[in-house]
């Protein structure tokens, strides 16, 4: 089974997975405002070794506030981690394959929920595309496009029973860990 936490290093995520364009501004030496970066984002990753779980990592900060000024650095390459930074926020597109290709079971609660984690962070997730369920160790819900979630540190997992790839977007925003809970 996938580990959502870690990407596998070797397997490269699906060509047609998470493309997405990243445009960065910032300011030439005048203070005028510049487009500094317009690319499709290089910072992909396949999830646990499966081509098609992939993560964009458009963006991460270490902490906050954020220094707008100076030389224009790109936050988020570096390895993939699943959590932001103690005082940061991560900002990613995740393409989730159907349970299927996880070795999962397409009922997605035999014998328990999936990849079910939890992390220090208030996360805020859209479903850009497709379906999917949350799943909380209270229950599941079914999202579909246009759905948030405010997933505020509570254990959790994501099955896709639909057959097709669903597109998520995700915020994640450190937040302090509350006391006795375990975290990945």
């Amino acid at each position: 089974m996938a580990d959502l936490g870690k990407a596998i290093q070797g397997v490269e995520p699906a060509a047609e997975a998470v493309n997405i364009r990243r445009i960065v501004t910032g300011h030439d030496e005048t203070g005028k405002a510049i487009f500094i970066e317009d690319r499709i984002c290089p910072h992909r990753f396949a999830i646990g070794g499966c081509e098609n779980f992939v993560t964009a990592e458009i963006w991460r900060q270490t902490e906050t506030p954020v220094n707008n000024d100076g030389d224009y650095m790109d936050t988020a390459d570096r390895s993939f981690h699943i959590n932001p930074d103690p005082n940061g926020n991560v900002f990613r597109i995740m393409q989730f394959p159907p349970d299927g290709e996880l070795g999962m079971k397409e009922d997605g609660v035999t014998p328990e929920p999936p990849m079910m984690h939890r992390t220090a962070s208030l996360d805020y997730a859209m479903v850009l595309d497709g379906e999917v369920y949350a799943v909380i160790d209270g229950g599941e819900t079914l999202m579909k496009k246009g759905d948030i979630l405010i997933q505020r540190g509570t254990i959790h997992a994501w099955s896709n029973r639909s057959g097709k790839p669903c597109t998520i977007l995700f915020v994640l925003s450190a937040a302090n860990p509350t006391p006795g809970m375990e975290y990945k």
